[in-house]
C-alpha cells in the first residue's frame, strides 16, 4: 500500500498551497475601435447621434418625470392632507366635550344638592364638621366629612385670568354662609 492513500485531509490541502496558483487570465480585450472611426469627423457624429438619441428620450420622459417630482408645493400639500383633522373625528371630539360638559354641570348641580340638604352629622349623630388650620392667614377653615364641603372665611382670592389680567384678579370673596355656625361649634368644643 502507498502512503498516499493515508494521507489525511489537511494534507491534501497543504500540498494544493504548495502548487502555484494558475496564472491570471488577461482581462478580454474590448472590441477595435475601426480606424476608419478615429478621425475627427467620425467621433464628432458619433457625440451628435449619441447626444441627440439621449435628448429624445429625456424628451419623451420629460413631463413624466415633471409629474412625479416632489415639488415644495406637492410637498406642501400633501402636508397639509396629512395633517388635515379627520371630519369624522373633530365631529366625534366635539360631541364628547359637549357630553363631558353636560356630565361635569349635572354633577356639580347635584353635589351643591348634596351639600345643601346634608346635616353635617354622621348617622350616630355626631358632627361631621372637621377643621382645617394650615393656612398662611392663620384663619380656621372646616370641612364636612360627609358631603366634602368646603367652608371658608371672607378671605382674598384671585379670579380667573383674562387678556387684561395675566395672572388674575385679586378679590375678597364672601365667607360661605355657614361659616358662623362651623365657628360656633370650634367654639363650643374649646
Amino acid at each position: 500500500m502507498s502512503s498516499n492513500k493515508h494521507e489525511s485531509p489537511v494534507a491534501d490541502q497543504l500540498k494544493s498551497l504548495e502548487s502555484p496558483a494558475p496564472a491570471q487570465s488577461a482581462p478580454e480585450p474590448s472590441p477595435k475601435v475601426p480606424t476608419s472611426l478615429l478621425n475627427p469627423e467620425a467621433q464628432a457624429y458619433t457625440n451628435a447621434v449619441v447626444s441627440e438619441a439621449i435628448k429624445g428620450v429625456f424628451a419623451q420622459l420629460g413631463p413624466l418625470l415633471q409629474s412625479i417630482a416632489l415639488t415644495p408645493e406637492k410637498m406642501a400639500e400633501a402636508e397639509k392632507l396629512r395633517r388635515a383633522p379627520d371630519p369624522a373625528a373633530v365631529a366625534r371630539e366635539l360631541r364628547e366635550r359637549k357630553m363631558t360638559q353636560v356630565e361635569f354641570e349635572e354633577n356639580e348641580r347635584r353635589k351643591k344638592e348634596n351639600q345643601a340638604a346634608c346635616p353635617h352629622k354622621y348617622p350616630t349623630g355626631q358632627l361631621s364638621i372637621n377643621v382645617v388650620r394650615n393656612f398662611p392667614d392663620r384663619q380656621p377653615r372646616f370641612t364636612c366629612a360627609s358631603c366634602a364641603i368646603w367652608i371658608t372665611p371672607r378671605e382674598w382670592r384671585i379670579g380667573a385670568p383674562d387678556a387684561e389680567n395675566p395672572r388674575g384678579v385679586p378679590f375678597i370673596a364672601p365667607e360661605h354662609p355657614q361659616y358662623k355656625m362651623a365657628s360656633e361649634i370650634l367654639a363650643s368644643k374649646g
